[in-house]
This record gives C-alpha cells, structure tokens and sequence, in this order.
C-alpha cells in the first residue's frame, strides 16, 4: 500500500516537472524570436511616425 501510495503521489509531481520545464524551454525559444521581431517592428513604427510628420509639416507647414 505504501508503495502505491508513493507512485500516486510521485508522479504527477514528476509529470508536471517535465512539463514544465519543456514548456519553459518552448517559451524561452518563442520570447527569442518575439524579441528579435520586435526591433524590426520598433524600427518601421518609427520610420511610419517620421513619415507621417513629415507630410503634416508639407500639409500644414508650409
């Protein structure tokens, strides 16, 4: 009894362990490629931005 007791217990601890860390290994991965795609979109947000300002300047500017 004790025995399955210990198996009960035990592995789901163990089950949830593994889980966990693969999915933190997943995450870790999609955060890397989320990271590097974020720096493209900063750069063309700020490039739209510029834009847009420059043609409020030809609008109202002149």
């Amino acid at each position: 009894m004790p025995l399955l007791f210990a198996l009960g217990t035990g592995l789901p601890v163990l089950l949830f362990t593994c889980l966990l860390a693969f999915s933190m290994e997943k995450m870790s991965a999609w955060f890397n490629a989320v990271q590097k795609a974020e720096k493209v979109v900063r750069y063309a947000a700020g490039g739209i931005f510029v834009l847009v300002g420059v043609y409020y300047i030809f609008i109202f500017g002149c």
